[in-house]
């Protein structure tokens, strides 16, 4: 009889099939050397670290914009309210200089010049 275990003896145990993994990093497909604990995600320790040295920097340039917009929205912000501002008061100030006057409103200089 094969594939039976005799009497006293254990069975014998099935071969694991090894998982083939990708390298996060680099791409490279690799075999886990250890069996134990989480699976790795890096085919070695150079990839390891390099991805390591990238999330550090990505998270080093996101701060890096974030102060950036943020400077932006505060003169942007406060150049619009000024703007805004200020061109509330020039067209408060027409509409008083029209309700004022009934000629043909201010005007200027050198015009008489360039009429036909």
């Amino acid at each position: 009889m094969t594939g039976a275990a005799e009497p006293g003896q254990q069975p014998a145990a099935k071969p694991k099939a090894a998982t083939l993994r990708i390298c996060a990093w680099c791409g490279t497909p690799f075999v886990p050397e250890n069996k134990r604990g989480p699976a790795p995600k890096y085919c070695k320790a150079g990839c390891k670290t390099r991805a390591s040295e990238d999330r550090v920097r990505q998270r080093e340039l996101t701060a890096i914009h974030d102060r950036e917009q943020a400077r932006l929205d505060r003169i942007f912000g406060t150049l619009g309210k000024t703007t805004a501002a200020k061109a509330r008061k020039a067209v408060e100030d027409v509409d008083a200089e029209q309700a004022g006057e009934a000629g043909p409103g201010p005007q200027i200089q050198g015009q008489e010049e360039l009429t036909w």
